[in-house]
């Protein structure tokens, strides 16, 4: 294990180290790895956004940039697939 240094808690050491797991796990939960490539066509279906296909531009977390013509729509990655 690590050394506890004098003059601190082990309880203060044991939450910064909860901390530190917690923050690493909602790090890796938000940078989802996202099945599709930049560059790929896909087409996306959306009830607001309504069906598009396009290009991937940009992966953000879940959300996915599908560039049609000069404009970028962005949907979640679970409504986009590859056409047939």
């Amino acid at each position: 294990m690590g050394e506890i240094p004098g003059g601190t808690l082990a309880s203060s050491t044991r939450s910064r180290r909860l901390s530190a797991f917690v923050h690493h796990t909602m790090t890796r939960a938000r940078t989802l790895a996202v099945p599709y490539r930049l560059g790929e066509v896909v087409i996306g279906d959306d009830p607001f956004n309504g069906r598009r296909e396009g290009s991937v531009a940009v992966k953000f977390g879940t959300f996915v940039g599908l560039q049609t013509g000069d404009q970028i729509f962005f949907y979640d990655y679970r409504q986009l697939r590859r056409p047939d």
